[in-house]
């Protein structure tokens, strides 16, 4: 008499570790939690289990203080050696010191990577993974307005700041705050199906393949240098943008040769005068493709482009959209 055949086990479903950190953005917490919680209500409508085990973890008991005050607790405290399959760390606003001083995080990170464990991190939660030394030769990303600090502090990282999302294999590194999104349906296609992370990103009305962050940088002039020869130069460029650009203007204007403008306009900015110049134009560009319905043609004569072809060009080289798929996706009017 042959037995019965028994039932494959279910497979283990996959453990996240959701870590809350003090400042952190909440909705980075929990947002993760309510997307994988999704996948899971779908994988059962579809008559499967459960792929995903998600969890607000600490080091340490007790609730941190999200950046708007709202108490976030954790669900478990990590024990010792118990090792996660994914560490996600969240999205933080007003607290980077904080974040580069969580030196018992860092630590506990770059363990659970040596034990096997995949780690991802949102805007500055990607300066702790730097901390913890799992971004060293790698590409990642940040917020668009950390990367320049990201540099600084950790130059043997490949920073790509107008991606939205780097995925390395074991490290995923995530842009802006809502990025969470991208970065867990990516996670969803990953480590269960593309299939259910479509499905997912329809129930949540979530737009799925977003790429880029360059859309949504802003280019503000740094004026904090404490150089006042270049202060008149950047004065003098931002009030004749719609104009010819000449260097030795710019350099008369401030009281220094060419060449030395050229070098001290690189150290206080970061830009030479023509790329400042370009990011400036493309920054009034963007704010008149938002409040304006002036045609396009139009805003490249007004911000200084004889030639709309090499504006539209160069517009989508500094955004990653053409000036019409900017306007459409950010206008005001």
């Amino acid at each position: 008499m042959s037995e019965t055949p028994r039932p494959a086990p279910s497979p283990q479903p996959i453990r996240i570790a959701v870590l809350a950190l003090e400042g952190c953005v909440a909705s980075s917490v929990a947002g993760p939690l309510d997307v994988f919680a999704a996948a899971n209500r779908v994988s059962r409508d579809l008559g499967q289990g459960e792929p995903f085990a998600a969890r607000i973890v600490r080091l340490e008991p007790g609730a941190v203080r999200s950046f708007h005050g709202l108490p976030v607790a954790p669900q478990q405290v990590a024990r010792p050696g118990e090792r996660f399959d994914l560490v996600l760390v969240p999205a933080v606003f007003d607290n980077l010191a904080g974040v580069v001083g969580e030196r018992e995080a860092a630590a506990w990170l770059a363990a659970q990577h040596a034990a096997g464990a995949r780690v991802a991190g949102v805007c500055a939660g990607a300066f702790l993974l730097a901390e913890a030394g799992l971004l060293d030769e790698r590409e990642a990303t940040t917020h668009w307005a950390l990367a320049g600090e990201f540099s600084r502090r950790y130059p043997r990282v490949a920073l790509k700041p107008e991606l939205l999302l780097v995925d390395t294999g074991d490290v995923l590194t995530a842009g802006g705050v809502t990025a969470y999104l991208d970065l867990c349906l990516h996670l969803v296609a990953r480590l269960a199906s593309p299939e259910l992370a479509a499905l997912c990103a329809k129930v949540l009305l979530v737009e799925p393949g977003r790429r880029f962050q360059a859309p949504f940088a802003l280019h503000t002039a740094p004026r904090g240098h404490g150089d006042a020869a270049i202060l008149k130069a950047q004065d003098w460029l931002e009030a004749h943008l719609a104009g010819p650009i000449r260097i030795a203007d710019a350099a008369k204007t401030a009281s220094l040769g060419e060449r030395t403008l050229l070098r001290r306009f690189r150290k206080a900015t970061g830009d030479t005068p023509l790329d400042y110049v370009q990011r400036l134009r493309i920054e009034s560009a963007k704010r008149l493709l938002e409040t304006t319905p002036r045609t396009v043609d139009d805003i490249a004569a007004v911000v200084g482009y004889a030639d709309p072809t090499s504006f539209r060009r160069l517009f989508k080289a500094r955004t990653g959209l053409t000036p019409d798929g900017y306007r459409r996706r950010f206008t005001a009017v």
